[in-house]
């Protein structure tokens, strides 16, 4: 059981040292172990004021690696809603970090599945689902999924 100031502080460095967090994270992670819920809000305001603790670069970092990883804007920010983060720090780390959806749509589809044909319906439809869970809008998907003469 964490009970001092340090030992939370310690913790959740720990933790932060693996990868970034969001503060709503650390609550969730360390708050289990923690003795008194207060000192834990006191021990995140003090990383926060050091700068161990920022939301705003989990956002961005976040962005990055789920973008990198081939997923679209409406999952990576419903995922970072569960993790605590609001839709300002959202808006903020895509204006710092801009993606082209469209593009990395296509890219994606172009190494998953090569050239799509729209004659071949059910495959057409495999690929559009497969795009819209990965958390592409329609519009993206269909402009990844439309034939290279076509674009």
């Amino acid at each position: 059981m964490l009970e001092t100031l340090g030992e939370i502080k310690a913790a959740a460095v720990r933790l932060l040292a693996r990868r970034e967090h969001s503060r709503a994270e650390l609550e969730l992670k360390i708050g289990s172990k923690c003795a008194e819920q207060g000192v834990l809000a006191e021990a995140l305001d003090a990383l926060e004021a050091d700068g161990y603790l920022s939301d705003a670069r989990f956002a961005a970092v976040y962005l990055r690696s789920k973008a990198a990883q081939g997923f679209g804007p409406l999952r990576i920010r419903a995922e970072m809603r569960r993790k605590g983060i609001d839709t300002a720090l959202w808006q903020q780390s895509l204006d710092e970090e801009p993606v082209d959806w469209f593009e990395q749509a296509r890219a994606l589809a172009q190494r998953r599945f090569g050239q799509v044909s729209q004659q071949d319906r059910k495959h057409y439809a495999k690929c559009m689902r497969y795009l819209l869970n990965r958390g592409y809008n329609l519009e993206q998907a269909r402009y990844a999924l439309e034939d290279a003469d076509d674009s």
